[in-house]
């Protein structure tokens, strides 16, 4: 099969299983909020800070390394196989032994016993992990995908049936848990079938290179990660568990269309910037797609949700989550900044460059926690988070595109005119039917929101038909 084929398949198979899976976690989103307390959520927040943390160091960076190498011998994915292992024991006994700390510094006792239960991902995610990677780097998206979905509805009845019985935030861990399990034994499966059987070999010499690219990966994801999480550590500590969960659901809504849209193309991205690598002119030209494409998708929908953010909380979270809904306009705009320079990563990771990301986001880090930490402290309140957040992405988070043109050379000039007049026209169309629709002076959430969502998404699809219709022609040829 052609890597053009491999890579439409590819878009096809993850977008149906986005689809699916985004149902299935907005589902178990909305049933949980119904039986949860916003201090259930900000737990489970506080807890996968510290686990999502420790799951950059799974696999020492290298599962991107595996994809990135054109050749690879089976002595070398034996000792990455049993590296990754050694890797996921040693951080569950970490967690294991932090989790009384973490426990102290916020001052609940609850969290011990449930980041023990949480620490058991790192041992199951490491047995499957380098099968799933294979099946990336094979660009075997059906067979990822089709585990994707099964075990997301395997966690959506975990979930409901724990809560329906009052489980409170233990429903969350053991949702989390199920899913990881289930995954990995079906990625090892499937591996071992199909890809390889690790031998009872490690020989250190064979990965030499792998630890360069590794390392860097490893750092990057660590210092990303404490970049993302940054404001749900310091609102916890700092304004309180309560606020986190407000804030949490809050941000899961706003990047729930981005978290789901962007991973369709940087999936097939990175395998394949990785095969093209040598070839600028075909990295540019591709770039500018995955962009265009990503950015048609995600700003109307983001969009959406800031102008009809009341009407959408009420509806999947239900009552008493109104400081939810008024925080989220904000965020959404964030999120918009986020989708646009989110896929720059994989162009410059595709040039072998993993040092740039690692130094990045150590600055970018940096600059989040500082902002911060310094407004928090003068002025501890979910709105001061948001805004200095916005403020800091408007700003400093610009560079982030210097940095993507010139590592990844790629050129920009038509990809900021075509955010331009989408975002001109889009938050125009979002304006005049929110507008339209408050003189009718609804008062059901769900009307309004079929209303508003059946209007924008008409005039918009015009807007595809007439301005973009070339372009959405190219990518279904």
């Amino acid at each position: 099969m052609s890597l053009k084929k491999q890579a439409i398949g590819g878009v096809k198979w993850t977008t149906a299983s986005t689809v699916i899976v985004s149902m299935l976690q907005l589902a178990q989103m909305s049933i949980l909020a119904r039986f949860l307390e916003p201090g259930d959520f900000g737990l489970m927040a506080i807890m996968m800070v510290v686990i999502g943390f420790s799951q950059a160091f799974q696999d020492m960076g290298i599962s991107n390394a595996i994809i990135q190498r054109q050749e690879i011998s089976h002595t070398q994915l034996s000792s990455l196989y049993w590296l990754n292992i050694a890797a996921g024991a040693v951080l569950t006994l970490i967690v294991i032994a932090i989790a009384p700390l973490v426990a102290m510094f916020y001052e609940e006792p609850r969290i011990t016993s449930l980041m023990i239960l949480l620490s058991s991902t790192f041992i199951l995610v490491a047995i499957g992990n380098q099968y799933r990677v294979l099946c990336q780097k094979n660009m075997n998206f059906r067979t990822m995908e089709i585990i994707n979905v099964s075990t997301s509805i395997v966690s959506l009845v975990v979930a409901a049936v724990m809560a329906y019985k009052g489980y409170g935030v233990l429903t969350l861990v053991c949702a989390m848990i199920t899913q990881a399990a289930l995954s990995s034994l079906l990625f090892l499966w499937i591996g071992l079938r199909y890809y390889h059987k690790p031998s009872l070999i490690y020989k250190h010499s064979e990965l030499e290179g792998f630890y360069g690219f590794g390392m860097y990966q490893m750092g990057e994801r660590s210092i990303n990660y404490i970049g993302a999480n940054a404001d749900k550590v310091l609102i916890g500590k700092l304004v309180g568990v309560e606020a986190v969960g407000f804030y949490n659901l809050a941000w899961q809504l706003v990047i729930f269309p981005v978290s789901k849209i962007n991973p369709i193309v940087n999936k097939i991205a990175f395998p394949l910037y990785s095969r093209i690598q040598s070839n600028p002119d075909a990295l540019n030209r591709y770039y500018y797609i995955v962009v265009k494409a990503l950015s048609l998708v995600t700003i109307p929908l983001l969009t959406f949700l800031i102008f009809f953010s009341d009407e959408i909380v009420e509806i999947v979270f239900g009552k008493g989550w109104s400081t939810t809904a008024e925080i989220i306009p904000i965020l959404a705009v964030i999120g918009i900044l986020r989708a646009v320079g989110n896929p720059g990563g994989a162009a410059i990771l595709a040039k072998g460059r993993a040092n740039i990301g690692f130094w990045w986001n150590l600055f970018w880090s940096s600059v989040i926690v500082l902002g911060l930490l310094i407004s928090l402290s003068i002025s501890p309140s979910l709105d001061t988070a948001i805004y200095v957040l916005l403020i800091l992405y408007l700003t400093v988070g610009m560079l982030w595109h210097v940095v993507i043109k010139r590592y990844g050379e790629v050129s920009y000039r038509n990809i900021i005119k075509h955010l331009i007049r989408l975002c001109t026209i889009i938050f125009s169309i979002g304006f005049l039917v929110s507008t339209f629709v408050d003189i009718f002076n609804i008062n059901s959430s769900f009307i309004k929101v079929i209303i508003g969502s059946l209007l924008c998404g008409t005039i918009y699809l015009l807007y595809l038909y007439i301005l973009e219709k070339d372009f959405i022609y190219s990518l279904r040829k």
